[in-house]
């Protein structure tokens, strides 16, 4: 996830996006920080679904143990 805060100069900035986005979908959302929101309840929602999105990537890693040797095996 990348995640910057800006102050715009212009009505164009251009985000340096890491190699690990190239050519995938990304979405990219704009607000004011000061902006007042009309309906906190849709934003709650919006931010619930967003957090279970990323809650479905979790992986238990409690049992993984790092095998050197197999790592470097060719």
């Amino acid at each position: 996830m990348l995640r910057q805060i800006i102050t715009p100069s212009a009505n164009s900035h251009t985000v340096m996006l890491p190699e690990t986005y190239y050519g995938k979908k990304v979405m990219v959302t704009v607000f004011a920080l000061d902006e007042k929101v009309e309906n906190p309840k849709e934003v709650f929602a919006k931010a619930e679904e967003a957090r279970a999105f990323f809650n479905s990537f979790r992986i238990d890693l409690s049992g993984f143990k790092f095998d050197r040797e197999e790592a470097n095996e060719r």
